[in-house]
């Protein structure tokens, strides 16, 4: 005896159906029709060859309910798959498959034990393609919720779809607000270097650029900052780390041969935008990469900035652009900085499964900074100037 995989229902005009799931050890369902139709929950449930119960009903609440064409992956209980294929197997029975679709009575899939093993064991039809399958997996209902009624479902799901519409507008502007902090900063920064180059305000500080400015010390701290975020975080490592950093100074008041001076470097960079190197740094590495001045025998550590949540693809990888460069005139990369605790997806800055340095995310989690600046300086006094 053979029945049906799917069941069409009349009003709303959707079809309903199991299929043979792309996901190993799973079932798919799915929901189809030319208009939107909510899939608000499925229950499986079965009988043995007595027409007893097999094993527990399995729930799956959709949150929210499945309002277009699509197919997901359900979870299955040991109880199921032990119902169909393990050592307590079924040789025969029936498995019900309900949909309970918003606007409509429940609708029923009946199949018999063989052919849902085949579609268990990914042998049967496959969902229709214009049920797209987005990678959905389903879990087993919790006894709360598979307790809700059905009339329920529907203001709950319209709740929780109200609920993920309001978080992505509030990330949206959250992240447009951000964008807009960034290029104000970059503007008041553009408008204070004219503003110096014009005569107005504080003189400018002009650079020869052809012998160094320092002559003597151990290390050199290096940061660029268009904010002040960085610049302060520099300062919180000379102040951890007192008389063992002899000079702190800002890119835009060094010259290039200046890196030729100390033992040990540290440098800091912010990440601006998608991945882009801060613009002080920016201007000032074509000299740098131009000088003569070789860093052979010397360490370098680097610290940087990012914002994990509004630029997770591309997090602190201003990062990895510098220490490239620092690289590749001799100098030799220590202080490298766990991945762990921090929110991102992507970041170029990462070697060995660790950044490159230390990393600051004082968007998202400012409350860290003091321990991982004082735990990365403890670092260092082994790795960079011991």
């Amino acid at each position: 005896m053979f029945r049906s995989y799917s069941v069409q229902l009349k009003n709303p005009a959707v079809t309903v159906g199991v299929a043979s799931s792309r996901l190993p050890g799973s079932l798919e369902v799915y929901v189809n029709g030319s208009k939107p139709a909510e899939l608000l929950r499925v229950i499986i449930d079965g009988t043995n060859p007595t027409g007893q119960q097999a094993f527990p009903p399995l729930s799956y609440t959709f949150s929210p309910s499945l309002a277009k064409p699509a197919a997901v992956a359900l979870e299955l209980s040991l109880a199921f798959k032990d119902f169909l294929v393990g050592r307590h197997r079924a040789e025969s029975g029936l498995v019900r498959v309900q949909f309970f679709v918003e606007g409509a009575q429940a609708a029923s899939v009946l199949l018999p034990v063989d052919e849902l093993i085949r579609i268990y064991r990914g042998k049967g039809k496959k969902a229709p393609e214009a049920a797209a399958y987005d990678g959905i997996f389903v879990t087993l209902d919790s006894a709360e919720v598979a307790a809700l009624p059905v009339m329920s479902l529907k203001a709950r799901s319209d709740q929780q779809r109200a609920e993920l519409a309001e978080k992505k507008r509030l990330a949206e502007e959250e992240a447009k607000k951000k964008e807009q902090e960034r290029l104000a900063a970059l503007t008041k920064a553009a408008e204070d270097k004219a503003k110096a180059a014009s005569g107005g305000g504080a003189p400018a500080v002009v650079v020869d650029k052809t012998k160094a400015s320092i002559t003597s010390g151990r290390t050199l701290l290096v940061y660029g900052s268009s904010t002040g975020n960085t610049t302060e975080v520099a300062n919180m490592i000379k102040a951890e780390l007192g008389a063992d950093v002899d000079h702190v100074k800002n890119i835009t008041d060094i010259s290039p041969l200046d890196f030729g001076v100390p033992e040990n470097i540290i440098l800091g960079v912010p990440t601006w935008h998608i991945g882009e190197m801060q613009d002080d740094w920016a201007a000032a590495l074509p000299d740098f990469e131009k000088a003569s001045t070789s860093l052979a025998g010397k360490k370098i550590a680097v610290f940087g900035l990012g914002d994990g949540k509004g630029y997770a693809d591309t997090y602190v990888d201003a990062m990895e652009e510098l220490v490239v460069k620092f690289e590749k005139k001799g100098a030799k990369l220590v202080g490298l900085w766990p991945t762990d605790g921090y929110d991102f997806k992507k970041s170029k800055a990462i070697r060995n499964n660790k950044f490159l340095g230390l990393v600051i995310d004082v968007e998202n989690q400012d409350d860290k900074s003091d321990a991982r600046v004082k735990a990365w300086c403890s670092q260092l006094r082994s790795e960079l100037l011991g």
